[in-house]
């Protein structure tokens, strides 16, 4: 007896300590699981989905390349200092060795209109007693024709642009995610749903199987009757194992849109109802779809910088013609900078110009930018045409879906009834467990058509906000 109770004790003890690791188990589980609504989904999505991170940090990326194009036309001061020692004259007049110290200061700016400005001083200290002196000088020039006056800084405003383009283009982005995240979240809604349709039709079919079972024996039905709701069993047994594996990959899909770990049990807790997504207006939303919607605003913005290039690549092809000048003064060690100037003061002023002597690459640049404009336009024509035909078949999709909703809503309230009427014939004796197995099978199908009806209803109005680029604006997530 001893080692028999030695044997019960030390099961009674795993039993125990596997009971508690599946506690602490089922503990963890649940605090991984993760019960969301609709809108805190989509907005988890908004935060955390990789690749709409990847086109915010695009965004990020052409910021600083339009903060770099600014560089050229940033004030610049630059410094030299050297030493030099000039040798004696080949003709014998000087032959002493004049050595000096020389520092050059130099303060530029270049605008991007064709302005360039230049201050230059020099310092210059002799040694073993020789002269020393100071200058300095003012240049100044402004080009006439190419990259002149308001023609120019093409470069910066089509950088600008690309920034803007950057937006719109992550906006659009933002708005599939939502519309990609909310079809998902609906899917999982329906797929728990169907579930539970599925798990109470084979519960009740397995009863249905016991009751029969007891029938026979009791010998109030025959033997081959136990074949008719063994298969039901069977059938549904089938049902819900789909059903169950269309819950882990609906969930699994979620999951991935989210960015959340695979050991995440993600919920949906809002109710499969129509009223959960806001309808818009067909005629309202054509003209939002028009003004606001990402692609078509990328479109218009992209018609913009193309225009520009064709500015630019023109005056580009223009001659080169500017205006310069130069004032430069210098005194030395013994007079003041402006007072006194041992040598002569400097003013220079005059036309600097140049001119190809083919014109082929300009022309051909002239030509490729013309063409890259008539391609933008096609594409804002595209992109107008693809929103608004976009917002046509949403409105297309939400009445037909409604429709088939309430056709499905009473679909379900008929076979119902059906099912009613034939369990008390069935009650009396006027039909056969087969018929009640059947319709009972109907009515599940209705219910789970109806629930898909709902999800349909509801992906086809995000839809129709998708289509008018304002479902981050519906779903108040802000885009800087």
């Amino acid at each position: 007896m001893r080692p028999l109770r030695c044997g019960l004790a030390l099961a009674l003890g795993a039993a125990l300590l596997g009971a508690a690791l599946l506690g602490v188990a089922g503990t963890a589980a649940a605090h991984d699981a993760r019960s969301l609504s609709r809108d805190a989904a989509l907005r988890l999505a908004a935060e955390r989905n990789a690749s709409l991170l990847v086109q915010s940090l695009e965004r990020d990326r052409l910021g600083a390349v339009a903060d770099t194009a600014r560089s050229p036309y940033l004030p610049t001061l630059a410094v030299e200092t050297a030493a030099r020692a000039n040798g004696p004259r080949v003709d014998g007049t000087d032959p002493l060795v004049h050595r000096a110290i020389e520092a050059v200061g130099t303060l530029s700016y270049k605008s991007p209109y064709g302005q360039s400005v230049a201050v230059v001083g020099t310092v210059t200290a002799g040694v073993d007693n020789q002269p020393s002196g100071r200058a300095l000088a003012l240049d100044v020039s402004q080009a006439l024709l190419r990259g002149g006056f308001h023609g120019g800084a093409t470069d910066l405003r089509q950088a600008d642009l690309d920034v803007k383009i950057a937006r719109e283009l992550y906006r659009s982005g933002l708005n599939q995610l939502l519309r990609q995240t909310d079809r998902a979240y609906w899917d999982l809604a329906f797929a728990r749903e169907d579930v539970d349709i599925k798990r109470r039709s084979r519960d009740r079919a397995r009863a249905q199987y016991e009751e029969t079972r007891e029938n026979i024996r009791r010998g109030l039905l025959a033997p081959g009757e136990i074949y008719l709701v063994e298969e039901n069993v069977v059938n549904f047994d089938d049902l819900l194992s789909r059903a169950d594996e269309n819950l882990a990959v609906a969930q699994s899909a979620l999951r991935r849109l989210l960015n959340l770990p695979p050991g995440v049990a993600v919920e949906a807790s809002s109710a499969v109802e129509a009223s959960a997504v806001p309808a818009a207006p067909e005629a309202e939303s054509l003209g939002v779809a028009v003004a606001r919607n990402p692609a078509v605003l990328a479109a218009r913005l992209a018609v913009e910088r193309a225009a520009e290039g064709v500015g630019g690549s023109v005056r580009d092809a223009l001659p080169q013609l500017d205006v310069f000048g130069r004032l430069g003064v210098a005194s030395g060690a013994t007079g003041g900078l402006l007072v006194y100037v041992p040598g002569d003061r400097q003013l220079r002023a005059g036309l600097r110009g140049s001119l190809p002597l083919y014109w082929g690459p300009d022309a051909a640049r002239v030509r490729r930018a013309r063409a890259e404009l008539a391609q933008r336009r096609g594409d804002l024509a595209d992109a107008e045409s693809a929103a608004t035909t976009a917002v046509h078949d949403a409105a297309v999709r939400i009445r037909a879906r409604e429709q088939r909703l309430d056709l499905a809503s009473r679909l379900v309230d008929l076979g119902q009834k059906k099912l009613d009427v034939e369990r008390d014939k069935y009650k009396s004796g006027l039909s056969t467990l087969a018929d009640v197995v059947r319709f009972q099978r109907d009515v599940d199908t209705a219910l789970s058509g109806a629930i898909r009806a709902r999800v349909d209803v509801l992906a086809a109005r995000t839809e129709m906000l998708a289509a008018r680029g304002d479902l981050h604006d519906s779903l108040q997530v802000a885009v800087r």
